[in-house]
């Protein structure tokens, strides 16, 4: 088992290596910058995805409670009633002919 001074000596030593060799310095990069690429692109992607799932979910929310909110606090008008009144008299109008054409027909049968 090596002992943690001795540890530390040859790390500086290493250290110290790398500083004053400029070949070794462009060799260490060329090699670490990979490794350093893919490790940054990973916690940045999965950072994103984080954020995704956040802004999902704050989306969805605003979508859903928006406008309620906006109506709430008088941003908005309140949308106007619909009117069903015409819709229902023609419905009634077209019921109430059909039946009055079906009545007329049996009886011409008759």
């Amino acid at each position: 088992m090596v002992s943690n001074k001795t540890k530390t000596r040859v790390g500086l030593g290493a250290a110290l290596m790398l500083v004053r060799h400029p070949t070794l310095r462009r060799a260490t990069t060329r090699v670490g910058a990979p490794t350093a690429k893919f490790v940054v692109k990973r916690q940045l992607r999965e950072q994103a995805d984080r954020i995704g799932a956040v802004v999902d979910t704050a989306g969805s929310i605003v979508l859903i409670y928006g406008p309620i909110a906006a109506e709430a606090l008088g941003l908005v008008e309140p949308p106007k009633p619909k009117r069903r009144a015409p819709t229902f008299a023609k419905a009634a109008a077209v019921a109430v002919t059909a039946a009055a054409a079906s009545y007329v027909l049996v009886r011409a049968r008759a």
